[in-house]
């Protein structure tokens, strides 16, 4: 068994990628319309053996200055422990987030709330009558470690066509009006839908 260590990270004051990106996805991709927010944090994934390789690795990496910029940067600190292996392992591309993912809270330095941090990492549930769309992207045949990438949250109105038929159309880019945050040649990608009590 290997157990899953998740570090996000997200900016304290505005995202100027995410404010960017969410522009461009409302001016111009079929379904942006629907958009409502869109959050970013980057993730930094590793995967230890818990015989081998204590919590305590996090806590370096906090320190090192590479992942976490205290002035910059709130983060929360997750582990899930994994009998099968990386959840990125296979193509990725669209897949569902593995069932508990990003896995147990273990440190943050966001002030309490009522609200999961994860959530609050992400600027908080969706809101009543949206939906929250949660897609992971990340580098494929990485060699990496850790797998560093990159969380969006695609909070999006109700309606027809489905929120998460709407956030694969936003994400993956496959022409002018489709797609903006994923390259698909270059990038996995797993996709996980919230909704307004989650």
């Amino acid at each position: 068994m290997i157990i899953q260590c998740t570090l996000l990270t997200c900016h304290k004051g505005v995202d100027l990628h995410a404010e960017t990106a969410a522009r461009v996805i409302r001016d111009r991709l079929d379904g942006g319309d629907r958009l409502i927010s869109l959050r970013r944090a980057e993730i930094h994934t590793f995967w230890r053996d818990p015989e081998k390789a204590a919590p305590e690795t996090v806590t370096r990496m906090l320190g090192v200055g590479r992942f976490y910029n205290p002035n910059k940067h709130h983060y929360a600190h997750f582990e899930l422990p994994e009998a099968t292996g990386p959840w990125n392992g296979g193509e990725g591309r669209g897949a569902p987030l593995p069932s508990g993912w990003p896995g147990e809270e273990l440190a943050s330095d966001l002030p309490s709330g009522p609200e999961s941090v994860y959530d609050r990492l992400l600027g908080g549930p969706a809101p009543e009558g949206a939906v929250a769309v949660d897609v992971c992207a990340y580098p494929l045949a990485e060699p990496n470690v850790p797998l560093t990438g990159v969380l969006w949250r695609l909070v999006l109105a109700e309606g027809s066509p489905d929120a998460e038929t709407v956030a694969r159309g936003l994400v993956e880019a496959r022409g002018a009006r489709q797609g903006l945050l994923v390259n698909p040649h270059m990038q996995g990608w797993l996709v996980a839908q919230k909704d307004a009590t989650a």
